[in-house]
């Protein structure tokens, strides 16, 4: 399977001039090129082809000199990213590919596997003007570089806001092979209170990293505003901003990297709502908690994992009332409101905790899926009937049937 490791590049003044000027023209290539395939749409209405932009590009060479003193294999990856993108937009109705800025937070070119030279030890050499450069990452993934560099497929150089290089290496790697996981299955709500609860009483807390470091944040924003447009100081209190995002960012990061790890390492089955989280960013007064969840990227880093390891990721419908469902009896509370955080079911008289019983509902409707007793589909027209009143008679026979599925 392919998978890219993420190295910190270490360059010296000369090499980071000329990454500058190898991203300044990849992007000036980029420009140039969508600009020239719109204006012959509109006038001729004819869709440009792939061979017709590498015409232009020999053009644009002659007609500007200093394009030449780019990586030529650099500038061709730039025309296949544009091509790309233009069929992403057609074919999978993603949206229109846009013209790019200096002022992006993320600049990044390309290379070709053709185009790295090769790897001994820390030291990497891409071309021949970016050559014996230190890099840092993992001992396991230099070990892994070092040895497998035949794998390599190709590697995207990328600059950030606060000026660091870094260089994705696309390279094919081997699965690890995870233990017997302890639970077969096992439910997960998401929460603000705490970040996940899951069904057999695990919880992962929220660390609310923006929120306890805001008096920092905002210190270093009225530095910036204070200093002069233009200005070196400017600059130098811009960087150590946007440093300080970038560490709040790794720590975030780390965090759900560390909680997906273990959750695929405990449970074969994991179980979870399909959020509407654009949605729930229009309740203005959870919008900023909701937003610093990262509920998308724990989403995805949840499901590529799964594929990774050979585990299974369901998703219940966003309409499923997993909160107000008792877990017992059945019974569905309309009345509960986000402020209450426990309940007592009126029909069996059982005390639940409100996270603890959703992610407990989530288990059951994720069992139900997989055996085929309910559907997506179905919990949208009556979400009533997929947690029937019979369900704590046959709790026992669905688990049953289900180590029996599995």
């Amino acid at each position: 399977m392919l998978k890219a490791i993420k190295i910190r590049l270490y360059l010296n003044d000369d090499q980071i001039n000329y990454t500058n000027k190898l991203f300044g023209t990849s992007r000036f290539i980029y420009n140039k090129c969508l600009s020239y395939k719109i204006n012959e749409y509109k006038s001729n209405n004819k869709p440009v082809s792939f061979g017709e932009i590498g015409k232009y590009l020999v053009n644009l060479k002659t007609e500007f000199e200093w394009i030449k003193d780019s990586h030529s294999k650099v500038l061709q990856q730039s025309l296949m990213n544009l091509d790309q993108a233009y069929k992403n937009f057609f074919k999978n109705k993603k949206g229109f590919p846009k013209f790019k800025s200096k002022h992006d937070n993320k600049q990044s070119v390309r290379f070709p596997v053709d185009a790295i030279s090769g790897i001994k030890g820390n030291r990497i050499n891409i071309i021949n003007a970016l050559k014996d450069i230190h890099f840092k990452c993992s001992k396991n993934d230099e070990r892994y570089l070092n040895n497998n560099q035949n794998k390599i497929k190709s590697a995207t150089l990328s600059k950030n806001k606060s000026g660091q290089i870094h260089l994705s290496i696309l390279i094919d790697r081997p699965n690890k092979k995870l233990k017997q996981p302890k639970n077969i299955i096992v439910g997960i709500d998401l929460g603000i209170k705490d970040f996940i609860i899951c069904s057999e009483g695990t919880k992962y807390e929220n660390l609310k990293i923006k929120r306890n470091n805001e008096k920092k944040l905002a210190k270093l924003n009225r530095n910036l505003s204070k200093k002069q447009k233009g200005s070196k100081n400017k600059e130098k209190s811009r960087i150590k901003l946007a440093k300080y995002n970038n560490k709040l960012n790794n720590k975030k990061e780390y965090y759900l990297h560390s909680i997906t790890n273990h959750l695929l390492s405990e449970n074969q089955t994991i179980v979870m709502e399909n959020l509407n989280v654009k949605g729930m960013m229009s309740n203005h007064k959870l919008a900023r908690s909701i937003q610093e969840l990262s509920l998308n990227r724990f989403k995805n880093i949840l499901t590529y994992k799964s594929l990774w390891y050979d585990r299974e990721v369901i998703e219940i419908d966003r309409w499923f009332p997993s909160s107000k469902l008792c877990s017992c009896c059945g019974y569905k509370n309309n009345e509960l409101t986000l402020n209450d955080r426990e309940w007592v079911c009126p029909e069996c008289v059982v005390k639940h905790d409100r996270d603890l019983n959703a992610a407990t509902n989530i288990l059951n409707e994720g069992i139900k899926i997989k055996i085929g007793l309910s559907s997506p589909e179905l919990t949208i027209q009556d979400s009533k009937s997929l947690c029937p009143r019979r369900m704590k008679k046959e709790k026992v026979e669905l688990l049953n049937d289900f180590n029996h599925f599995v």
